[in-house]
């Protein structure tokens, strides 16, 4: 028997397509070591597929219907969150431990009296066989799916899953809105505490700073304005009689430096009186150069000749003491009197703006403090009466979950006893398994021979050398290698055979 040539090639590897009539030979060569390799792999898988347990889902879907509670109570405190993740709020639920533990009491498990590290365990599985979902991508709606050896118990299990679930769901709920009310009533009592104590500050501050009052600053400065108003009007009135004075003054001095002579010649001073009164009336209405001003002013010419020729006048400074003389004089008295009258009003009024401007002084800086505890009151008070209306709005909040009527849960499709299993048939996995029996001796040969170095086709010594292949010099084989070689196929078809036989045998058993 010759054997192959170990030269390796200097270039690449052949590819797969080249590879397909080398692995067929060398398929007919190692046929009973890959047939082995198969009815192992096959016998294997089916033996395992009989072992495994099959295994029944059953399911529940439930219909959440959810009053949101802290969004009404804190309306336009806080920002309400957004589409809740109810599936996974129920896992939270129903892995808890005391759900947990009705689980194990609904399967049986607990019969067997297990240890803790053994309930632990048996957590872990029922929790790794258990799926709860959001169908549809349906926030309203929750599936809870449970896989087991026993249909009877995968049901038993899930039922229990869904009740507990609505269970924990509303002692949750229940302890959500306690725990809202309880907090809005902590608050209540804080701001009834700050609302005494703003309270109680501002009534000291009141009562220590009496003449202080909210709003006195306003008027302080009104009263400022008025009074500077009031003293400059007095002092307009004081310039003005000031000026009336000076010229009742003036007017009583020119008088009595001219002095009026009075003679005997009462009757022509009467008549020039007349003539000039009626100069000045007709002045108004005339010229200098009318007839009738002419007349009275030549009139009045002669009248004052006449007195001239007349003598010394016979009382002298008698205007001085006439009627005139008196009423000018109380006009001058009157003036002064006013005058003296609006420079008091002036004094007075100097002296109250500026007992004004310390008061406002006075005022600004304890009017500010005044504004601050007033403001704290107010603010508190206004929140504290909001809190009360929401401390109510959470009593009834809690009142509603405690008769479960702020969360509504219904059972859209209740569990039912599976019959069929969820895992997969026998005829499935037999299928799987001839594939995977084929597969891997068929791979094992193409990847052995895909990285052999040795020359399997001529056209790999063409490409190295350059020359062409004349031709192949075939293996010589002896009597006995041939009758080896019989005997290896003949046992490789057996066991081909074999295989089929006990797959049929299995289904046909199962």
């Amino acid at each position: 028997m010759s054997s192959l040539v170990e030269w390796r090639a200097p270039d690449g590897r052949p590819t797969m397509f080249q590879l397909m009539p080398v692995a067929a030979r060398e398929a007919r060569r190692h046929l009973l070591p890959l047939v082995i390799l198969f009815a192992a792999i096959a016998i294997i898988g089916l033996v395992l597929g009989l072992l495994s347990p099959k295994t029944y889902t059953s399911s529940t879907t439930l219909l959440v219907e959810e009053t949101n509670i802290i969004e009404p109570l804190l309306e336009g405190r806080t920002v309400p969150t957004g589409v809740v993740d109810r599936a996974a709020v129920a896992r939270e639920v129903a892995f808890s431990r005391r759900a947990m533990t009705g689980i194990l009491e609904a399967g049986g498990w607990l019969e067997s009296t297990p240890d803790p590290r053994q309930q632990e365990q048996l957590f872990d599985q029922i929790v790794g066989r258990t799926e709860i979902t959001n169908p549809r991508d349906n926030p309203q709606l929750i599936r809870i799916s449970y896989t087991d050896t026993d249909p009877q118990r995968a049901q038993a299990v899930t039922a229990r899953f869904g009740e507990l679930i609505i269970q924990e769901s509303f002692r949750t709920k229940e302890r959500e809105s306690r725990a809202a009310f309880e907090f809005i009533d902590s608050q209540v009592d804080g701001y009834r505490h700050k609302l005494n104590d703003a309270e109680d500050k501002l009534a000291a501050y009141r009562k220590e700073h009496p003449e202080v009052l909210l709003g006195d600053q306003e008027n302080v400065a009104r009263r400022i304005s008025e009074l500077r108003l009031e003293i400059d009007r007095s002092l307009m009135d004081q310039a003005e009689q000031q000026s009336q004075a000076g010229a009742w003054q003036s007017h009583l001095s020119r008088e009595q430096s001219i002095g009026v002579a009075q003679t005997r010649t009462g009757p022509i001073q009467q008549r020039l009186a007349e003539l000039q009164a009626e100069r000045v009336r007709l002045a108004g209405s005339y010229t200098d150069q009318h007839p009738d001003m002419v007349r009275i002013r030549r009139q009045i010419g002669d009248l004052q000749a006449q007195l001239q020729r007349g003598g010394l006048p016979a009382i002298a400074g008698a205007a001085a003491f006439g009627p005139g003389a008196s009423a000018d004089r109380g006009r001058l008295t009157e003036a002064r009197s006013r005058s003296m009258g609006s420079a008091s009003r002036i004094a007075a009024g100097n002296s109250l703006l500026q007992q004004e401007m310390e008061r406002l002084n006075r005022v600004a800086g304890l009017g500010s403090e005044l504004a601050n505890l007033t403001r704290d009151f107010e603010v508190n008070r206004a929140l504290y009466q909001d809190l009360l209306e929401r401390r109510e709005n959470a009593r009834l909040a809690m009142n509603l979950d405690i008769q479960r009527g702020g969360l509504n849960f219904r059972v859209q499709e209740p569990a039912a006893v599976p019959l069929r299993s969820s895992s997969m048939s026998l005829s499935q996995v037999a299928i799987g398994v001839l594939i995977l029996a084929i597969a891997v001796p068929a791979l094992l040969m193409l990847g052995w021979l895909r990285n052999d170095p040795r020359v399997r086709i001529p056209s790999q010594i063409e490409t190295a050398s350059r020359l062409p292949v004349v031709g192949v010099i075939p293996s010589a084989t002896d009597r006995r290698t041939r009758m080896r070689s019989r005997n290896r196929f003949a046992l490789a078809t057996a066991l081909i055979f074999v295989v089929p036989i006990v797959y049929a045998v299995a289904l046909t058993l199962n």
